[in-house]
């Protein structure tokens, strides 16, 4: 008769399980991490478009207006 031990792994599952959490927790960092710079970079760029529009063309177009 072969006796229930619960909570006994006889193989190393264990292992795999750390390894995976692991991966999990470093694709969620990866996928913060680079949503985050393009979510910045998106609105940089859109500042940046933005201030040159207003700084150049508008200037430009108060200047010859006067």
């Amino acid at each position: 008769m072969k006796k229930c031990y619960v909570g006994r792994d006889s193989d190393n599952g264990w292992i795999i399980a750390v390894v995976i959490a692991i991966m999990v927790v470093m694709a969620i960092m990866a996928l913060i991490v680079y949503g985050g710079a393009f979510i910045g970079g998106f609105y940089s760029l859109k500042n940046y478009i933005s201030s040159f529009k207003e700084n150049v063309i508008d200037s430009n177009r108060r200047i010859q207006t006067t």
